[in-house]
């Protein structure tokens, strides 16, 4: 795999940050939330979404997209669609459960590249846009059942805290909190 960069997303990889979106929930998911939640998907929907979401600017949300060096080059975004690997999105807190200021809201990865320090270098520089807007800690909602997923913030310091639950498509879902206290340690990284 050739190098990857980690940038600021533009509205005009919206389409391309759904396509993984989908992609790395039927990757990620199968198996711990019901088969109806993954078919509901749609590249569609969530391409409307995240262009709304970059749309609104990195006061409200930042978004980083992980894409591939070699096709990074071309000055013209929709020759990068397909470059995009994995993406992560930051901002506020929007639950006062989770309790800290900001908020992962989202970070994944295609399982192609997983386990070589994307997910580390995204994350890394999501929690450096929360600290770098006055955030001094920061939280994400997993589910409890994603052990991998939880492995991988335990490794980057994150430490379990508050639970919750939704009913989704006829079933109840289980998530935990992982909360970082200090994120001065991101602002050097």
């Amino acid at each position: 795999m050739n190098e990857v960069h980690i940038r600021a997303a533009t509205p005009a990889e919206a389409a391309a940050i759904a396509k993984v979106h989908v992609q790395a929930w039927h990757e990620t998911y199968r198996g711990l939330v019901p088969a109806e939640l993954l078919a509901m998907l749609s590249v569609e929907r969530n391409t409307r979404m995240w262009r709304d979401i970059i749309g609104l600017g990195a006061e409200a949300t930042t978004v980083l997209v992980a894409e591939h060096a070699d096709e990074r080059a071309d000055e013209h975004a929709d020759e990068r669609l397909g470059a995009i690997v994995g993406f992560g999105a930051a901002g506020s807190a929007r639950d006062a459960a989770l309790g800290t200021a900001g908020e992962v809201t989202a970070i994944y990865l295609l399982d192609e590249v997983k386990r070589r320090g994307i997910g580390r270098a995204l994350f890394a520089g999501l929690l450096r846009a929360l600290a770098a807007r006055g955030h001094r800690s920061a939280g994400l909602w997993v589910l409890a059942s994603n052990m991998q997923a939880r492995r991988f913030y335990e490794t980057l310091g994150g430490r379990p805290g508050a639970t919750r639950e939704f009913e989704h498509t006829g079933a109840v879902l289980h998530e935990v909190a992982y909360v970082w206290d200090d994120l001065a340690a991101f602002e050097q990284s």
